[in-house]
Formats: structure tokens, sequence, C-alpha cells
């Protein structure tokens, strides 16, 4: 169930549906399970109807955001860009980042986040979010070009993705 949680919570970014999105993803997984053919690991299958479900809300462009700090910050890092000259913390750099995700289309935010911070292959998903190869790496190669363009202009946002390894990790 951790595993279901953190991928939703990653591709749909800090929102109050979360646990009805991981529900729900349960409640298909289990009406669905007679057609489970067992050409996958069930967490493979599982994390595809998650996908779609995410997929779901993203396109519906309804969501009830919360602010991260009602998010658990279980094992969060060490704040890399804290600074006594009053500089954001690392908590409102993410709430930027995210709130820039929810500007990408949903299909290629779905595909540039399982493939940069879930770190699936390009064929896994591919076959993740049911695309072919060319047009996954298509949507991630556009998300990136997207996102990299917003934070040009903003420092605070282009410090944040360096740390986090910036343009160069990102595979």
């Amino acid at each position: 169930m951790d595993y279901v949680e953190r991928v939703v919570a990653r591709l749909v970014g800090p929102t109050a549906d979360l646990p009805d999105l991981v529900q729900t993803t349960f409640f298909e997984a289990i009406q669905s399970f007679g057609r489970y053919r067992g050409e996958a690991s069930l967490k493979t299958w599982v994390a595809r109807i998650a996908v779609h479900v995410c997929m779901h809300q993203l396109r519906a462009g309804v969501r009830r955001h919360v602010p991260l700090e009602l998010v658990p910050a279980a094992n969060e890092p060490e704040d890399p860009v804290r600074r006594a000259d009053g500089e954001f913390s690392l908590r409102q750099l993410a709430q930027r980042l995210a709130e820039l995700l929810d500007r990408i289309a949903p299909k290629k935010r779905v595909a540039f986040l399982l493939y940069t911070v879930e770190e699936y292959s390009l064929d896994e998903v591919a076959a993740l979010t049911g695309a072919s190869r060319a047009a996954t790496k298509s949507r991630i190669w556009f998300a990136r070009r997207e996102l990299l363009a917003a934070v040009r202009n903003r420092s605070d946002l282009r410090q944040f993705v360096q740390t986090l390894g910036g343009a160069e990790s990102w595979r």
C-alpha cells in the first residue's frame, strides 16, 4: 500500500484526494483481478492501475490542494537551500515546483515523473501508460523542456532543481 500511495502522491502532487485515489486504485484492482493474466508482476499491474487513476484525476482538472505543511514530513532530508538571509525553505520550493508541474499536460507529467522520479525505464513507462516507446520518449522530452523553461527565469526554483540533480540527472 505504501508503494501505491507514494506513486499516486508523486504523480498528482499534494492533494487532499490522495487517500481517495489510493482507495480507488485498490478498488479497481480488486474489481479487475479476474482479468489479471500474470504477464507482469502484481506490483507492476497495480502500478499501471494507479497511473490510470491518476491520469483520470489529472485530466478531470478537479483538485483539492493541500498545503505541503499538512503532508507528513517523514524522513524529509535536510534542507540544502536553507539560508539565514531568508531564502525559501525546501518545502516552499517543493510547493512551487508542484505548481509548475500542474501546468504540464497530464500525459507528459505522468511520463516525466515515472521516468525521472520513480526511475522506471522508458519501456516500463510506456507499458504503464499504455503508450508507444516513441510517444513516451516524446512526452518526457517535452515535459522536461517545459519544466526547464518554467524555471529558467526563477533563480530560486532553478537552484532547487539543480540541488535535485538538475537537467543533467534527468536521465
